[in-house]
């Protein structure tokens, strides 16, 4: 199994490039020994964070001022934990 590709090149000092570059490199040998690569995971957490930023926006640009949006903001933060599993 002798490819002719070339060596990738990564910054050593910095340790998300050596990250980056070893994640790339162990999906490339388990999809070319047949395997599927599932994101379903990375999908759900993406879109987790997208509801957690989408409530952190509501609570701070609802239309009304702090003691009379209390109970929103309440419930806004009572929300955001259990989002963030």
């Amino acid at each position: 199994m002798a490819t002719n590709k070339s060596p990738k090149k990564t910054n050593l000092l910095d340790h998300h490039s050596i990250k980056h570059t070893l994640d790339e490199a162990v999906t490339e040998i388990v999809t070319s020994r047949g395997y599927v690569e599932d994101v379903r995971m990375s999908n759900i957490r993406l879109l987790l964070g997208t509801i957690i930023i989408v409530i952190a926006l509501v609570a701070q640009f609802y239309n009304k001022k702090f003691p009379e949006n209390r109970n929103f903001l309440i419930g806004c933060i009572i929300l955001y934990p259990f989002f963030l599993t």
